[in-house]
Formats: structure tokens, C-alpha cells, sequence
């Protein structure tokens, strides 16, 4: 199985949480690791290889600050607001890797694995280009501002399996920059509306539990399903409780992060377990935690008024949309 993580110096440890945890589920299965970055110290590197090594896994990386900056003298702007330039590196992941590999998994840095992943990977792709979990609390706003239909599902980028031969044969990677040109470089969720617009029609669904975002947790699928009609058709309301209940995957996406201290994210004992287990120290975050116990706060408020949460989101987008 070939892995892909996309990460700067600043996210190595938690990406190697998120590493550790799939080690421990890989099943006696090859795994061989693929880390693109714009730089990472030779330390956390050397460390890193040592670990998966030693596992008898393997790893390369691919330093993508000169590519990267290349694409950049493309565009107009280039704005990624809240979010690191590196999360723009799972666009070039089709172009990076060796052309004899034909499939490919990415995976977030803020991701944890709680079971095998070899379900997911051996999902058959046919004629789409990516697999990709549904995100039903993207804003409604958001959806307008992409011109993506209503009755449309956005997906959202943390996990994808990837068809690389049909990537590079359909020239999917100069396709998505004609599309940021044309949104001159200034998008609020940055390469992943691009996948959403540019690979439209051409996902597959994955189910929820291979992308759970922890701040589902709260969440409630009626909810949910009020919220964007479209997902009851990809996601049963079973289903979706097992993958709240057994996760394959979680996300720690939003501000209740289990590195931050202070924290109560539902899963954090899970992120904490394999941290445990993880060749880089990890020191938490502090100077947080007032606003950590407001979000925590607001996350039990969802399941009973999710309407609030949606009030809350929309005056968050808008925040967004002002700095972008």
C-alpha cells in the first residue's frame, strides 16, 4: 500500500501520530510511506525513517519548495488563510510519485487510524478519479460561492484514494491550476473546492467511517440530513452511527484538537494512545484552554440545538470569506 502524507516542519509530530497509529493496524500488509513537504529538518527526517524501518515498512521523501514555488508564479494571489500552504501539496501528488505507481492513499496529518485500512485502500475505483468521504456541514454560502449545485455533495479532502494513472492520463494537475487561476489564487477551503469542482462527477463516496471528523460527535445525522438533503443518499443513518461509534479513521478537524491542552475531544484517549507510541515528541499546545472549554461547551449545545452550531458556522464563513 502506498501512503501519502503532505506536511511542513511544524506538523511532523503530529503526523507521526498519525503514522504510528497506521503501523499498528497495518495487518503484516507492505506499507510504503510517501512524505511530501516544503522542508522538514534532517532530524524529524532521520527519525522517522528509523522508526518505519525498523518496522520493516518503508518511506521516502519529496521536497516539493522549488515545485511549489513554481505553480505559485503561476497565479495572480495566492491566499490560504487559516490554513498552511502545505495543505496545497495533495495536488501534486499524482506528478511526485513514481509513474509505476498506479494507486494511492492520502491521508491528513491530523488523522488517526483505529482499525485496518485495507478495506479502504482495495476499494475499486473504476472510472473515477478520487474516493473521498461526504462533508455534510459544509456552508451553504460556501456551496454558492463554488456555484455547486444544492442537491450537489461536497466532499472533504483529508482521506483520498487516488487513481493516479487516470490522474495523470486526464491531466488532472495542470487542470486544477487553470481552475485556481481562474479563482485567482484565493480560495476559502484552497485545494480541496478545487478537487470538489474539478473532479466533479468523477468521485466516489467513500462511507463516513473511512473519514469520521471528530466533531461529528456531536452531531446528529437528522441533523445532518436537514442540513444537506443530498446526504441521506450516500450515507444511512446506521451506518453512520457504526462510524461514529467505530471510526476507521478520525479526523480531528475544527478547534478541539487532542494536542492542544485543554482539550475534550471525544476522541482525544485514542490520539493520546498512539502518541504514546510516536519516534517525535509531542509537546501540547498551551494557552488555549479558556476557549477550548467554550468550543467544548458549543459542541455539547449541537446535539440539542444544531440550529445554533449553523448560526455559529455561518458567522465563522463570513469571517472567512473577509480575510480571503
Amino acid at each position: 500500500m502506498h501512503i501519502v502524507y503532505g506536511v511542513n516542519e511544524a506538523f511532523m509530530p503530529i503526523l507521526a501520530v498519525s503514522l504510528s497509529s497506521l503501523l499498528l493496524h497495518a495487518e503484516g500488509e507492505a506499507l510504503h510511506f510517501h512524505i511530501l513537504s516544503l522542508g522538514i529538518e534532517e532530524e524529524s527526517r532521520e527519525k522517522l525513517r528509523q522508526y518505519v524501518e525498523t518496522e520493516g515498512q518503508k518511506i521516502s521523501f519529496y521536497d516539493l519548495e522549488e515545485k511549489f514555488s513554481e505553480w505559485k508564479g503561476k497565479l495572480p494571489a495566492l491566499f490560504t488563510g487559516k490554513f498552511s500552504k502545505a495543505t496545497l501539496l495533495r495536488l501534486f501528488i499524482p506528478s511526485t510519485l513514481p509513474e509505476t505507481i498506479t494507486k494511492a492513499l492520502y491521508l491528513d496529518a491530523d488523522t488517526v487510524v483505529l482499525q485496518s485500512i485495507l478495506p479502504l485502500y482495495h476499494l475499486k475505483l473504476g472510472d473515477k478519479l478520487l474516493g473521498m468521504a461526504p462533508e455534510p456541514s459544509i456552508y451553504k454560502k460556501h456551496k454558492e460561492f463554488l456555484s455547486l449545485a444544492e442537491e450537489s455533495p461536497y466532499y472533504n479532502a483529508g482521506v483520498i484514494l487516488m487513481n493516479l494513472s487516470l490522474l495523470r492520463e486526464e491531466g488532472m494537475e495542470e487542470k486544477c491550476l487553470r481552475y485556481y487561476q481562474m479563482k485567482e489564487g484565493r480560495l476559502p477551503f484552497n485545494d480541496q473546492d478545487i478537487l470538489n469542482m474539478v473532479c466533479r462527477g468523477r468521485i466516489r463516496s467513500l462511507p463516513q467511517r473511512f473519514n469520521f471528523f471528530s466533531n461529528y460527535a456531536y452531531a446528529r445525522y437528522s441533523a445532518l440530513c436537514r442540513f444537506s438533503p443530498w446526504y441521506q443518499e450516500l450515507e444511512s443513518k446506521k451506518s453512520y452511527s457504526q462510524a461514529k461509534a467505530h471510526p476507521v479513521i478520525v479526523h480531528f478537524a475544527g478547534d478541539e484538537r487532542p494536542w492542544r491542552e485543554g482539550n475534550h475531544n471525544y476522541y482525544r484517549r485514542a490520539f493520546d494512545y498512539y502518541a504514546e507510541e510516536s519516534p517525535l515528541p509531542l509537546e501540547k499546545e498551551k494557552g488555549k484552554q479558556g476557549y477550548l472549554f467554550c468550543y467544548h461547551v458549543l459542541n455539547l449545545l449541537t446535539f440539542v440545538f444544531p440550529k445554533l452550531r449553523e448560526k455559529v458556522g455561518e458567522l465563522y464563513y463570513r469571517s472567512m470569506k473577509k480575510e480571503n
